[in-house]
């Protein structure tokens, strides 16, 4: 691998690791919610907690799927998968409008787990959310379809590493920004960041479209 295609990965890892971060989610909210009440600290050590988990989730995504798409229809089958899975995701969280700190089944297992600490509490509830592996998991489908990532494994741990680059820097700006402005960082806040992430992902489904049309145009040929 060239220092170019480490610096591509990388790139590709903090920007979909940041996006990935931004949308409205239980992690948020508590972030949010103990900035605003107790100060960064507390805040921070939720953070920390989220980030780890985030990337043991991002390692397994990572880890996968590299022998896949030397078949160009396999190849194809998962772009398509993955532009349906980008558009669904950036369709819901273009429409959200309200915050929701928690799904009843995420809260049972939380509440079985019974997280004693802050750290905990971060990692607990990414843990909880199966909808943080499914988006790492087709991310790295999309990423390694389309080029953008080498099926060696130096390429994908450099784009999990740089998705765990992204995904601090967004709870970064969460801490502060929550324990700076305190009652100013509303809700509606969140609502909007989501809205940005859900239009990136709808604008990367036609990426992935393109892509998919250029696919299917070559097998025809």
């Amino acid at each position: 691998m060239t220092p170019v295609d480490y610096a591509v990965a990388v790139g590709a890892g903090v920007l979909t690791g940041f996006v990935c971060a931004v949308p409205v989610g239980p992690i948020n909210v508590a972030i949010m919610e103990e900035g605003i009440h107790s100060g960064r600290t507390r805040a921070l050590i939720i953070a920390v907690g989220a980030l780890l988990m985030e990337m043991i989730y991002c390692i397994i995504a990572f880890g996968g799927f590299a022998s896949l798409f030397e078949d160009p229809t396999i190849r194809a089958t998962v772009e398509l998968i993955s532009f349906l899975a980008v558009t669904v995701f950036g369709i819901r969280y273009l429409m959200t409008d309200t915050v929701t700190v928690q799904g009843k089944r995420a809260r049972m297992v939380e509440q079985r787990l019974h997280p004693h600490t802050m750290f905990w509490t971060g990692f607990v509830r990414v843990l909880v959310n199966p909808n943080v592996l499914l988006f790492w998991i087709m991310i790295s489908a999309v990423l390694l379809a389309n080029g953008t990532l080498q099926p060696a494994w130096q390429s994908r741990m450099a784009c999990a590493a740089g998705a765990g680059l992204g995904i601090a820097a967004w709870f970064t700006l969460l801490v502060l920004g929550s324990a700076r402005v305190r009652n100013q960082f509303s809700d509606r806040t969140l609502v909007r960041f989501s809205h940005v992430s859900g239009l990136l992902l709808l604008l990367l489904s036609v990426v992935i479209a393109v892509r998919l049309i250029g696919t299917v145009a070559q097998q025809g040929s």
